[in-house]
């Protein structure tokens, strides 16, 4: 195994992971930041456009799922990618990105924090790309290939009918992964492609549970999984609560205040939860945030 530009490590020939040569046409190389799960590997994707309903879903069913030991695929983009791999990591999961472009040109450019606290969690960011190379148009498609390709299971959390998300679930039924999706209402557009796939065959999810049953029975157990530290609990509102001086500071997302403040994601995410409900914060579209008090 050699380096490629920076600290990637290219996987080639029998170093590739062996679930790839379930496909076609293979790729010939991937630049791999961190270590990939030797466990079952559950795949969530959905749409960059996602209801707070739905990025709230995703983020408790990756948590459930990690906590369960299974690693926590998506593809890094914003939205329900972005919640699933968040989920994993508050509660001390694995997780990988498989990324469309390479570590240093991150996509989307704002998750590079994101990509970073993945590999250092002791998960992975795994790209078709060299490490200075950024996205190109036709590269999603085979990413998305590659993404339903190494997962056991399949997970569509919200989507509409057209989009990459459909393109993901193509895949997914192509390779014979088992797809599951959370079903909506008739009318919600941005769960509208879950209704067509649940008419295609598709599985609904309600629960981690769910996905867990089938592993099992296919004889995939999760791995043991650390404890999630003390200094991970919420902390006492007061007027030098370091969330709240983020947030007046200008940040307006979790993994911005982690990195500000220093503060797991796991303390941030559970934060914001104890004053959303003290009602000092309100989430807002794309999982922001905005101080009700300042």
């Amino acid at each position: 195994m050699r380096r490629s530009e920076g600290d990637a490590r290219v996987l080639e020939a029998e170093r590739l992971p062996p679930r790839l040569a379930d496909l076609e046409e293979p790729p010939a190389r991937l630049y791999l930041h961190g270590e990939l799960p030797r466990g079952p590997a559950v795949a969530i994707v959905g749409t960059r456009r996602a209801s707070e309903l739905g990025l709230q879903f995703t983020r408790k069913l990756a948590g459930d799922l990690a906590s369960a030991g299974v690693a926590v695929l998506s593809g890094g983009a914003e939205g329900i990618d972005t919640a699933a791999h968040e989920g994993a990591l508050a509660v001390g999961g694995v997780t990988v990105v498989v990324a469309p472009a390479g570590f240093n040109r991150p996509y989307p450019p704002k998750n590079a924090g994101l990509f970073r606290r993945v590999v250092d969690a002791g998960g992975a960011y795994l790209s078709l790309l060299p490490d200075d190379v950024a996205a190109t148009r036709g590269i999603f498609f085979a990413r998305n290939g590659c993404l339903m390709a190494l997962a056991h299971a399949v997970v569509m959390a919200e989507a509409p009918v057209s989009g990459g998300t459909s393109n993901a679930s193509k895949w997914a039924r192509d390779l014979g992964r088992p797809l599951f999706v959370v079903p909506y209402a008739p009318g919600h557009w941005q769960g509208a492609g879950c209704i067509e796939q649940i008419r295609l065959g598709a599985r609904p999810v309600h629960r981690a549970q769910d996905i867990l049953m089938l592993l099992e029975a296919a004889g995939l157990r999760g791995l043991p999984r650390p404890a999630v530290e003390p200094t991970q609990l919420p902390l006492p509102i007061s007027g030098m609560d370091p969330v709240l001086e983020a947030l007046r500071a200008g940040a307006s997302h979790a993994d911005q205040i982690a990195e500000q403040t220093g503060l797991s994601l796991a303390a941030v995410q559970q934060r914001i939860l104890t004053l959303a409900l003290s009602g000092v914060l309100v989430p807002g579209p794309w999982g922001s945030l905005k101080l009700v008090t300042s």
